[in-house]
């Protein structure tokens, strides 16, 4: 199955460089093709998106980060008609149900919620409809 931003880049919002890496290795370790372009915290997220918001398809969103939160990220996203439809997922340590309630309320159509340590599995059983798997 594929969905209509299936070709698009994938935009990985982590401080952590570690994070990153692996979230990317995970990614083409699943065989997905899209091309992966990171932001180190919201702000260059933010950036990023503005500037290549139709190259964008899909956004791997931590939610805590200096300066500007993942929260704070999709308040600002979700609020922007030309990128407020980009498929947001959180991947983050915050596993409570309050927090994920708390980031459905910011973003009632984030496609996923994943908990760090997370496993491959579940990254790619949340992503596997958004993106271009060989």
């Amino acid at each position: 199955m594929s969905g209509p931003g299936n070709k698009r880049k994938i935009l990985v919002v982590d401080d952590s460089d570690l994070e990153r890496e692996l979230l990317i290795e995970v990614l083409k370790g699943a065989g997905v093709k899209n091309e992966v372009i990171q932001a180190r915290n919201g702000e260059e997220a933010i950036e990023l998106l503005g500037a290549r918001y139709k190259e964008i398809g899909m956004i791997l969103l931590d939610w805590q980060m200096p300066q500007m939160s993942g929260l704070d990220f999709m308040q600002a996203v979700v609020k922007v008609p030309k990128v407020a439809d980009k498929i947001i997922v959180m991947v983050t340590a915050s596993g409570t149900a309050e927090d994920k309630k708390k980031a459905t309320q910011v973003n009632p159509n984030l496609a996923g919620y994943i908990v760090k340590p997370y496993t491959p599995q579940s990254i790619l059983e949340t992503i596997q409809t958004y993106v271009d798997v060989q």
